[in-house]
């Protein structure tokens, strides 16, 4: 399944765009399908938007399987660092909480 990222933040806030890349993403879990995602023309990825996208499906699912539900295009080093920190945050802050 592939999802353009500046297609879904278009005209929407990073919420609103976070919310729609979950109902997608909760699609491809239910069907075993990965999500790939163009980052092209994205400047920002802000917390905002992984809150709603990224958190809640580690919440729902765990963290292991989004971890493999994801594939990023044409992404920057620096968002790919931050998409991984995010993630290894919450692995963190899951753990103190288990």
């Amino acid at each position: 399944m592939k999802v353009i990222l500046k297609e879904i933040l278009e005209d929407r806030s990073y919420t609103e765009g976070g919310t729609v890349l979950f109902q997608i993403a909760e699609i491809a879990v239910n069907t075993g399908d990965t999500v790939y995602v163009d980052m092209q023309d994205v400047t920002a990825i802000p917390t905002l938007f992984m809150n709603t996208s990224f958190g809640n499906l580690m919440d729902k699912y765990g963290i292991d399987k989004i971890k493999k539900l994801f594939r990023f295009n044409n992404a920057t080093r620096i968002q790919i660092n931050r998409i991984q920190k995010y993630f290894n945050d919450f692995q963190i802050l899951y753990n103190q909480l288990v």
